[in-house]
């Protein structure tokens, strides 16, 4: 597997796990609180990623995703015309794939600090 595949398998399984986090709950106060706001500030809207190794302003890939109907989505592979919402780091996605049980049980270990920035804009 090359470090492309990696990066997007790394990628597209901590997407999976977030969104099983948000799901199962989403009706517990904190979690209610900041998706319920999220709906309203990033529904639609095409946000981007970037994954760095060791350096948040060196990303080494980049994706584009939507909130959408209560979860997050792929829209693309690639930074595309969005501004980077969220510079996330490998180890972290390597994480969420090494302990999806961890996070899927206590959702508030997940990085959500970068939607906090944009509810607060």
């Amino acid at each position: 597997m090359s470090n492309d595949e990696d990066s997007y398998s790394l990628f597209m399984n901590a997407l999976d796990v977030t969104n099983e986090a948000i799901d199962k709950h989403r009706d517990t106060p904190v979690i209610k609180q900041l998706f319920s706001g999220a709906e309203k500030v990033l529904a639609g809207r095409s946000l981007g990623v970037a994954v760095y190794k060791t350096k948040p302003d060196a990303p080494y890939d980049y994706f584009t995703v939507r909130y959408n109907n209560g979860k997050f989505e792929l829209e693309e592979r690639g930074k595309g015309d969005t501004d980077i919402a969220w510079r996330v780091s490998q180890e972290y996605l390597q994480d969420i794939n090494d302990n999806p049980a961890r996070y899927v049980d206590n959702p508030l270990l997940l990085d959500t600090d970068w939607i906090k920035t944009r509810l607060a804009a």
